[in-house]
């Protein structure tokens, strides 16, 4: 080796060693408090275990996915929850003990020997490093604070959920379909916020040279929220690293088990607050589903994939509710997992009150949960290499049709309704919705192959009806104009003079107004004979005016009514005005007689002569 190369080799070494010497002397400056109670990993030892494992479940304890044998069954417990598990008499054995993350990143990078890895950033390294993206892209991405953005209530230790929204027009609310991603409603899963910003990066960093990028990138609104519930995070990373839930007292709300659909039912989380799967005092009770809600509202998302772990499975459909499109959600599900690396596994959610659940009822999302590795916090580089993993499945969803979409608006103006879609031949039993969102009369429906009657109904509309033929790589666009109940115009004001005079042109100005904003036509009479027969167009609203002359004295009623362009009438409108005499022009008749009478006198006066 150079000489040259042995000194940039020693140089390299001495760098990265002193980094990793920094980096333990910060991670030695943290001080954790001795007092925490932290959960547990436990490992049951029983006869049946997927009956005690339905059992725990309903008494709203976590049974991890994936552990259940014939003889044994994981769980994460709260002290409370292992007490009880011990008064139970059951055989208990303690896999882990919950401690600080950032305690156990450290012992990884001490067994490093020398070699500087990155590891897993907390929560301000997070949000540092999507507002770094945004100043090195700043056309095409853009972070937002949505507590500020929709009006929300902070979480419990005041902080704020941040998300970035990627698009090729960032700073413009653009008519395309609204894409999520949201990762870390469990606070413990920290691989998935991981996954979330190495999304970021491939969206960022390929944009114009990948063309599967470049078309989402055109072609979507895509949200990214790598940590949805950022005290939960914080907490995980500093003090208990198989935490779950937020922070709110009295020992926190799976954030999971919140959301409004679902809340109530056999299926839903623990009503016991020191439960792992407490779903709190009420449906959607915290900041943090409050700010998804609104977020959503605002935004309609046509597909949602929400990431947790673990488990390598794509879940999908309800829980304990039905749906028509079942089977449909499953097949979709399957094609995902087979994308993302997970050899087609599938499965159904473990409770109700979930977040992608909930997108599917409230907005007829095409909507996923997908668990991720086999841990919850696995090394960084493995977790690296399943951001990478699983990354084709998000070009899948990127790629695969909206079955049919387009826009209702009104059939006159052009403006944009908010309407309902009932598709008539599957039955929704549990109040699910599908509707345009207000900015552009978007909508979206994800249908299984098959032939459907679309009823589409908005108030003070007429209902429109339309049969569509959907395939398994189905894309329709189909725009829909409503017509509106066409109600009459009101009856038009008359302003002008009550008083004139005979001879005189006098101005009279017509407004009227019509409820369904249509173009109007003017029928006025006069009363002395003379009319205006549906003189227009006028728009609603606008101003008309007309000159009348009348010739006799006498008062007279001006009548007037309007109609819309499809011959509705409005009621007659009156206004009387008196017509004296105009005494100048008498007086010109009285000279122009005089002087008719000189002239008879002196013709007379000449034939008189003539005699």
């Amino acid at each position: 080796m150079s000489r040259k190369w042995f000194i940039i080799s020693v140089s390299i070494i001495f760098i990265l060693t002193s980094y990793s010497v920094v980096a333990l002397n910060d991670l030695n400056q943290i001080t954790i408090p001795n007092e925490v109670e932290t959960s547990s990993h436990i490992i049951l030892h029983v006869d049946d275990a997927k009956t005690v494992a339905s059992i725990l479940k309903s008494d709203g304890f976590d049974v991890l996915y994936g552990s259940i044998t014939s003889t044994s069954l994981e769980l994460i417990v709260t002290p409370k929850e292992l007490n009880s598990l011990q008064m139970r008499g059951f055989e208990i054995e303690i896999l882990e003990r919950g401690r600080p993350f950032i305690e156990i990143q450290k012992e990884r990078i001490a067994n490093s020997q020398g070699m500087l890895f990155p590891g897993y950033p907390d929560l301000s390294e997070i949000i540092d490093e999507m507002y770094d993206v945004e100043s090195s892209y700043p056309s095409i991405c853009k972070v937002y604070d949505l507590t500020e953005t929709h009006g929300v209530s902070p979480t419990y230790e005041d902080r704020h959920i941040y998300a970035m929204k990627i698009s090729d027009n960032v700073d413009q609310d653009e008519d395309e379909p609204n894409f999520l991603m949201v990762s870390c409603h469990h606070a413990r899963e920290i691989i998935t916020p991981v996954i979330a910003l190495y999304t970021i990066e491939q969206l960022t960093k390929e944009y114009s040279y990948d063309p599967d990028i470049t078309a989402a990138v055109d072609d979507y609104e895509i949200w990214i929220s790598p940590v949805w519930n950022p005290d939960g995070y914080e907490y995980c990373y500093y003090y208990d690293n198989m935490w779950r839930k937020n922070c709110n007292p009295p020992n926190g709300v799976d954030l999971n088990r919140n959301y409004p659909f679902g809340w109530d039912s056999e299926c839903s989380g623990s009503t016991d607050p020191h439960s792992e799967t407490y779903k709190g005092s009420g449906p959607a009770s915290e900041a943090e589903t409050q700010t998804m809600i609104a977020f959503s509202n605002d935004r309609h998302f046509a597909k949602v994939i929400d990431y947790h772990s673990y488990g390598r499975v794509v879940l999908n459909g309800y829980c304990c509710h039905s749906h028509p499109f079942s089977s449909f959600f499953e097949s979709e599900a399957t094609s995902l997992s087979s994308a993302a690396g997970y050899n087609g596994a599938v499965g159904s959610p473990s409770a109700e009150g979930e977040h992608y659940e909930w997108q599917i009822w409230a907005n007829g999302s095409f909507a996923f949960l997908m668990e991720t590795h086999t841990e919850f916090q696995p090394s960084y580089s493995s977790a690296l290499a399943e951001a990478e993993q699983v990354w084709p499945g998000t070009i899948w969803l990127f790629n695969r049709p909206i079955s049919v979409s387009g826009h209702i608006v009104d059939s006159i103006t052009g403006e944009p309704l908010v309407a309902s879609i009932n598709i008539i031949d599957a039955s929704f039993s549990n109040g699910e919705e599908f509707f345009s969102e207000p900015s552009y009369g978007r909508y979206h429906l994800f249908l299984p192959p098959g032939t459907y009657t679309l009823e589409v109904s908005c108030e003070n509309y007429y209902t429109w009806t339309h049969e569509v033929t959907v395939t398994s790589d189905s894309e329709e666009i189909l725009e829909i104009e409503l017509e509106g109940f066409n109600e009459p115009p009101n009856k038009p004001s008359i302003n002008g003079p009550l008083n004139g005079k005979v001879g005189v042109e006098h101005e009279y100005t017509f407004t009227a107004t019509d409820p369904n904003l249509d173009v109007l036509e003017y029928y006025i009479k006069w009363d002395d004979g003379y009319v205006e027969l549906w003189a227009g167009p006028y728009n609603s609203g606008e101003e008309a005016i007309f000159n009348h002359i009348w010739e006799k004295e006498g008062t007279y009623t001006i009548q007037a009514k309007v109609r819309d362009e499809y011959g509705e009438e409005s009621d007659w409108e009156y206004l009387e005005v008196t017509m004296p005499r105009n005494k100048m022009l008498h007086n010109n008749l009285y000279l122009k007689l005089i002087n008719q009478i000189q002239i008879l006198k002196s013709e007379l006066l000449i034939e008189f002569w003539k005699i």
